[in-house]
């Protein structure tokens, strides 16, 4: 396994002799850009909303991170303990929703956390699974099923269609990612790792590439993952073979929800999904 940083970007640093300063994504000075890139995404919202109609008792949501999930799900009248590795990023959802009577927040690893009580819905979104390797997802399942109350549901997300294909590709391209004072071009770059089973994602200021410096490289590890893989992982877990539908964006496909059980346990339908 390589490090943190892609060729692509060492080559850019390398052209005006700057030094690479990796910072991960998910913290400290990454855990505000994150908010900037991803706090406007709406998608999945709809799809979690109505799995939570579906169902009664408390949610919880996994790598909740600045609460794109679940400040919508809160809003609505649920209850949620959110939790995430990074305290970076649940000081964001606090700062939305300052008290808020039904609103956990818990700094806790996916892999391995405990909590007082069961759930009628846990949620994991925007493809976090993906950070987690072959050795660590069993982990997070067992997690789950010890906190899964009976008939609860378990639901998250993952790449399909052209978007889990673009993964898979190495990619190198400047983006517009809104900041304190209006739009700031960033350089992102991919890089796929260990025979197409990994990517590391690199995002860089472009205003910060300047001769000597020393550059804040945001920098993330993400598995590439197959629904069908991750549909046998949950039936060998002990959960129910999951449901696979697209979530609504522009392009079909794009997203995909697989939506599970405790193997024997009653769970949502397609139609309560839809709703």
């Amino acid at each position: 396994m390589s490090g943190p940083i892609t060729d692509a970007v060492t080559a850019r640093l390398a052209a005006v002799g700057a030094d690479a300063v990796p910072q991960d994504l998910y913290s400290g000075t990454g855990a505000d850009f994150y908010e900037r890139l991803v706090g406007p995404d709406r998608a999945e919202i709809r799809e979690m909303l109505a799995l939570a109609r579906a169902t009664d008792g408390a949610i919880l949501d996994i790598a909740a991170g600045s609460g794109r999930l679940t400040v919508p799900l809160v809003r609505s009248g649920r209850r949620v303990t959110a939790i995430d590795l990074s305290d970076d990023m649940l000081s964001h959802l606090r700062r939305r929703l300052p008290g808020h009577g039904m609103l956990e927040c818990v700094v806790a690893d996916m892999r391995d956390f405990s909590l007082r009580e069961r759930f009628a819905l846990v949620i994991i979104g925007a493809t976090s699974i993906t950070l987690l390797d072959d050795a660590e997802r069993p982990l997070l399942y067992a997690a789950v099923r010890r906190h899964l109350a009976p008939g609860g549901v378990f639901a998250f997300t993952v790449a399909g269609g052209a978007a889990a294909a673009s993964l898979a590709v190495p990619r190198d391209q400047e983006i517009a990612v809104p900041g304190p004072d209006g739009d700031e071009t960033y350089l992102f770059s991919q890089q796929v790792q260990d025979d197409g089973a990994a990517r590391i994602v690199n995002w860089v200021r472009a205003c910060d590439l300047v001769r000597g410096a020393a550059v804040t490289v945001l920098t993330s590890r993400l598995r590439l993952l197959d629904r069908h893989v991750l549909a046998r992982e949950l039936v060998d877990a002990g959960f129910a073979e999951p449901t696979i539908t697209p979530v609504r964006t522009d392009r079909p496909d794009d997203i995909l929800l697989l939506r599970t059980t405790g193997a024997g346990s009653p769970g949502v339908t397609d139609a309560d999904a839809r709703q």
